[in-house]
């Protein structure tokens, strides 16, 4: 186990000490209780899924694997003792909870921040590794001084939804090395990388070193790690493996839309109608008389670009095309993901109405 002691904003602080710290407000009380409960005597701790696809579900992981993890993502980019992390995601779920591990694993310095869309806003300081979700990051560039916060990060890791081909593009000019991460609670944060901008950039995953990869019979993406304490985890990931072992992920079986026979991927729709209008939208299933299924649409943005939006609809393949379209903000998770159970009730919702 990691030694029982962490730099936070610059103060080291010790399973003695924690309570003195919380009591000076040099920690969160959110922190000072992940603390507590990493540093008492049960080898597991409690973990939530963050409900991108149906509610919230609590696992158990152990200390052991969480540190393995931590140490394999400190080794990958060579992160030494005395580098900072910034902490800027919600300690609810596990990409929180694991930029605290990765700190007491490598004794990194760690740098809180307030979860926000914008959380280098209030940084000054150089940060070697940070991990944003896309929202973000494309957040922070969209500031008038955004490139010059993101610069100041020198590892930045996305990880927890799609990166937009127009926010990979503007990651090319950074000084910055950008990461994108595959992983979910259950892998206890990302098993697999690739490189977002550089001349190593890729759309293909590369998996640490001894993370295990294969298809099901239903081509989804199955997992092994026994250093994690995973055997074979099966996931919902469409996916295809090159000869090389590197893989990349074509959508999710649970995002698959079955039309009259034709099964449609929702993110292929969702991705075609952002790259043409921009806009943020969420293709779901609804009940058909005729077809079972079929594809409709939730989306977000100012009322006068829905003309815009049904236009680009017309382009899409027939099968493609939604019968039903609606407006309204799309509930995310707290990390800012997309929620699509929730998504889906909002629309079934407008629907029958």
């Amino acid at each position: 186990m990691p030694p029982a002691a962490i730099s936070i904003d610059g103060c080291t602080i010790t399973p003695a000490t924690l309570a003195d710290a919380l009591r000076a407000g040099l920690l969160s009380a959110e922190l000072a209780g992940f603390l507590g409960e990493w540093w008492g005597d049960s080898p597991t701790m409690q973990l939530q899924t963050s409900g991108s696809t149906g509610a919230p579900k609590s696992m158990q992981a152990t200390k052991d694997a969480m540190a393995a993890s931590a140490a394999a993502t400190c080794r990958f980019f060579g992160l030494q003792p005395g580098d900072s992390a910034l902490l800027c995601l919600p300690l609810r779920y596990i990409a929180g909870k694991m930029m605290v591990v990765r700190a007491l694993v490598s004794r990194l310095n760690l740098i809180t921040a307030e979860p926000s869309s914008t959380p280098l806003a209030r940084l000054a300081q150089m940060v070697d590794f940070a991990p944003l979700v896309p929202m973000q990051a494309a957040s922070t560039l969209a500031l008038p001084d955004g490139t010059a916060q993101l610069s100041r990060v020198r590892t930045l890791l996305l990880g927890g939804g799609f990166i937009d081909p127009a926010l990979a593009e503007q990651l090319q000019d950074l000084p910055t090395r950008v990461y994108a991460s595959y992983g979910m609670t259950e892998t206890l944060s990302h098993i697999a990388l690739r490189a977002v901008n550089g001349p190593q950039r890729s759309e293909w995953y590369t998996p640490l070193p001894g993370v295990g990869i294969s298809l099901s019979p239903a081509r989804t993406l199955q997992i092994s790690a026994p250093w994690l304490g995973i055997d074979a985890l099966s996931t919902n990931d469409l996916a295809e493996i090159a000869p090389d072992g590197s893989f990349r992920i074509l959508g999710r079986v649970d995002a698959v839309i079955n039309s009259g026979g034709v099964k449609i991927q929702a993110e292929e729709i969702e991705q075609a109608l952002h790259r043409l209008t921009g806009l943020q939208v969420l293709a779901l299933p609804l009940p058909h008389p005729r077809l079972g299924q079929c594809v409709a649409l939730l989306w977000e943005g100012d009322e006068q670009n829905e003309s815009a939006l049904r236009t680009a609809c017309a382009t899409l393949p027939r099968y493609h095309q939604p019968h039903f379209i609606h407006r309204a903000p799309l509930p995310r998770t707290e990390s800012g993901k997309p929620a699509r159970s929730r998504a889906l009730q909002l629309l079934s919702q407008a629907y029958e109405h």
